[in-house]
């Protein structure tokens, strides 16, 4: 499982995170000037996620040789021992793995558990406010704290609005606009998906991007709001503006980390408070379908890319590599032997210490990984297709933590060298084949008998 662990780091996490980088640049550029839709931070949220989809799974049909068992002869002195260096090494790295998945658990929860006092806290404060229910803005529960905070919406199946201990020194139409704003926020469920989005961002704390991602679908959903808001109330922009000014000079800001959506939001800098002045006196018009395209193309070529440079039977030369590091090798290609009833053997028989990680001999995709689709003889079994019409062969694994459908690159761990099926000793049978057809992997490999 853990070696399993190793693979995801390196094949998975990394990728995404450079994806979701690169997802995050480019949708900060297309709304640099227009950054009004929520749904373009959800949609880039969701595209981040593209890397983990196995496009290729179940799409090839790869034909699977009639394999026949060769049985494999070892001499005495070549049977290995029951440990070695390599497998301690390996050892190592399977604790540092595990250590690495109980911080990440153990770090997450922490954050969970404050985002958590942090929501008891902002509850406990509204519980402790006055209601003033009877102002004529609608049947919304309002209620005023005793602190200097920016006004905001509070709880998920009931909602209802907290507004600051100033609220009371406003004009009335300063204190109707701030009602409003929070208003349109519970009818657009704002309350509900910044919880969502914090919770997100707490529980994917290791890609940084999610976090940025979220701080600017804050800012486009404020933006929104400013505008429906406007619209929806029909207030005088520059009323308006004035509103936000006073809240922003008499407010103490709250902690980032707020689940909670706010009328000045913690995570807004003066250049985002210029641009939403901005657009509250100026307000853009383009279309939102253009942004939807700029958007969906820029993720088509991103994605692209992507898969361009991971798909290793699409790009690159095949380059090969013995299947272990350190080996003799006891029975060559096409050698006869009177324990295969003096039949050519069809592979090459290395022999390593027991333990011994089993590398892939180049980029391909896994097509067998079990001890049943072939003879039992074989006994645990790995095949990797790849490109060029070649495929290659790993027997007698002790154990194996490919997964079928999944891409390996040349030199990644695929298994443990062992003994299972019908085996003299602790080695592993090696086949190549072309087009259906075994070939000496000698001649693919290099003549090199031991390393």
């Amino acid at each position: 499982m853990d070696s399993f662990i190793i693979q995801f780091i390196v094949n998975s996490l990394f990728p995404w995170l450079i994806f979701s980088g690169l997802v995050y640049a480019c949708s900060s550029y297309i709304t640099k000037y227009d950054n009004c839709s929520p749904s373009i931070w959800w949609s880039a949220l969701l595209a981040s996620f593209l890397p983990f989809i196995p496009l290729s799974l179940g799409t090839i049909n790869i034909p699977i040789p009639d394999l026949d068992y060769i049985n494999s002869s070892l001499e005495s002195a070549q049977i290995v021992k029951q440990a070695s260096i390599t497998h301690a090494s390996l050892q190592k790295v399977d604790l540092i793995a595990t250590a690495l998945i109980v911080s990440y658990f153990g770090f997450t929860c922490l954050k969970l558990v404050k985002l958590l006092v942090v929501w008891q806290k902002l509850k406990s404060l509204s519980r402790s406010s006055e209601s003033i229910n009877e102002l004529p803005t609608s049947k919304m529960k309002v209620v005023i704290s005793s602190q200097n905070h920016s006004p905001f919406v509070i709880g998920i199946t009931t909602p209802y609005v907290v507004l600051p201990k100033y609220f009371s020194s406003l004009k009335k139409d300063q204190q109707s606009i701030l009602i409003q704003h929070e208003l349109t926020h519970i009818t657009n469920k704002d309350h509900i998906t910044i919880l969502l989005w914090r919770v997100l961002s707490t529980l994917l704390w290791i890609n940084p991007f999610v976090k940025k991602m979220e701080w600017q679908f804050i800012r486009a959903m404020e933006h929104r709001c400013d505008k429906l808001t406007i619209r929806r109330f029909n207030i005088n922009k520059h009323d308006y503006a004035k509103a936000l000014l006073q809240s922003l000079k008499k407010s103490v800001q709250f902690d980032n980390a707020n689940p909670v959506a706010q009328f000045n939001s913690g995570v807004l800098c003066a250049d985002d408070y210029k641009a939403r002045l901005t657009n509250i006196a100026y307000p853009t018009n383009k279309s939102q379908l253009t942004l939807t395209f700029k958007f969906s193309s820029m993720i088509l070529v991103i994605f692209s890319l992507h898969t361009f440079l991971n798909d290793p039977v699409m790009t690159g030369k095949l380059t090969w590599q013995h299947p272990l590091d350190s080996h003799t090798i006891s029975s060559t290609f096409r050698s006869i032997s009177e324990v295969r009833n003096y039949k050519p053997h069809r592979g090459v028989d290395y022999v390593a210490q027991r333990g011994s990680p089993v590398l892939s001999a180049a980029d391909g995709i896994i097509v067998i990984s079990d001890n049943k689709t072939l003879h039992s003889n074989y006994g645990n079994t790995v095949l990797i297709q790849h490109k060029s019409g070649y495929q290659t062969l790993y027997s007698h694994l002790e154990s194996s933590d490919a997964k079928v459908g999944s891409w390996v690159k040349a030199g990644q761990v695929i298994g443990v060298i062992g003994d299972t099926g019908k085996a003299t000793g602790v080695h592993l049978h090696f086949e190549i084949i072309k087009d259906n057809q075994r070939v000496d992997p000698s001649l693919v490999l290099g003549t090199k008998t031991t390393r």
